[in-house]
């Protein structure tokens, strides 16, 4: 008997916790004025985002990440 196990829902939920503790770490660096680790925390939970399909939580931390970029690494 070859029984596949569908464990889909479980990467997509194991995604979203990533991100979720990504995007915190990121605040915790943000506050340290630690701005290049946080743009590279936020990079890492965006693609834990779109692995998992959360279409939401990647906008919002696509649009995090181009406010500090745009705020704290402005090109003179």
């Amino acid at each position: 008997m070859d029984k596949k196990i569908d464990t889909s829902k479980d990467f997509m939920a194991f995604y979203k916790k990533k991100g979720d503790y990504l995007v915190e770490l990121s605040e915790n660096h943000f506050k340290n004025k630690e701005y290049k680790k946080t743009l590279e925390l936020l990079n890492q939970a965006y693609s834990m985002y779109t692995k998992g399909k959360c279409t939401e939580e990647a906008e919002n931390t696509k649009l995090k990440f181009q406010e500090i970029k745009q705020t704290y690494f402005k090109k003179e």
